[in-house]
């Protein structure tokens, strides 16, 4: 292989690793379980990422959401394909501040929301704060009418069983009392009788738990735009950016790159920019600052 065609195979390995870490970067993090511990000081803490849970209390955490599981199916078992519509709970109102205060269910020792999902169907969602992302249990997406098939972008999942892969879709909407974000990814469990809401939907908003009180209290963040703040932002336009950059210096650095080579870079650049304008239309939906775009 000559000099030239060894660089293209270089740069394009690195391009396809640069684009790959971009995507795993961007994807949330998702787990058919729930994993909770207590710490030293009393206080409960749950997640559905098992790598979260300190080491020295993964076994009793893997035990407790397997059991969680087993009940949980076995319920789901007992009862019809469709879940039960959940409990009316008190209706949502002000604090003195204007904070949304949101009512909250309990779920064993979980906190339970129902929300709106693309204006359309109410889905139960247990809080998870430790989470990034959204997990939709798979008999809503049908519901929603959200096809997931063979050519439905995937992710892999970390589970106490293993590595799973789990379909990602995009909801158009997702309202809990008021609190409404729009353009969010969920990934798509088969198994979940109830969804998991984290951070890419409560990091939109400055919220606290009063458990005495049963309620989320929600203020607008004006530090996020669409789930994500500034250094996340700026890092999703480099992920992009970046690429497209080193591929424009090479391909001015190399004018005697033959016309099949520069055929394939062409196509690599055309998706990089469609990449780019896409990203720029979220961003100005969400009024999402320049300077966080540099």
């Amino acid at each position: 292989m000559d000099c030239t065609r060894l660089r293209i195979a270089r740069f394009g390995l690195a391009l396809l690793l640069s684009g790959a870490a971009a995507l795993f970067w961007a994807l949330p993090a998702a787990s058919a379980d729930i994993y909770r511990w207590t710490d030293e000081s009393g206080n409960l803490h749950f997640t559905e990422r098992f790598d979260k849970v300190p080491p020295e209390h993964r076994d009793a955490a893997r035990d407790r959401a397997e059991l969680d599981r087993d009940r949980r199916q076995d319920k789901l078992n007992r009862t019809s394909q469709s879940a039960p519509p959940a409990s009316p709970a008190p209706a949502v109102r002000r604090s003195r501040t204007g904070d949304l205060e949101i009512p909250f269910t309990r779920d064993g020792t979980l906190m339970r929301v129902e929300a709106m999902v693309n204006d359309t169907l109410r889905v139960p969602f247990l809080v998870d704060t430790g989470a990034s992302g959204i997990s939709l249990p798979g008999a809503y997406a049908e519901r929603l009418g959200l096809a997931v098939g063979p050519q439905t972008e995937r992710v892999q999942v970390h589970t106490a069983n293993g590595i799973t892969t789990r379909p990602i879709v995009t909801l158009d909407s997702v309202e809990v009392g008021g609190a409404r974000v729009e353009k969010l990814s969920a990934t798509v469990s088969p198994s979940m009788p109830v969804g998991l809401l984290g951070g890419s939907f409560f990091n939109n908003f400055v919220y606290s738990v009063d458990s005495a009180a049963g309620v989320i209290s929600l203020a607008p963040n004006d530090l996020i735009r669409g789930g994500y703040g500034e250094d996340e932002w700026r890092k999703r336009f480099q992920s992009i950016r970046g690429p497209l950059d080193r591929l424009d210096a090479h391909v001015r650095d190399n004018p005697q790159l033959r016309e099949r080579e520069r055929e394939v870079l062409t196509r690599h650049r055309a998706m990089l920019v469609a990449g780019l304008e896409e990203l720029e239309r979220e961003a100005d939906k969400l009024d999402v600052p320049q300077i966080w775009r540099d």
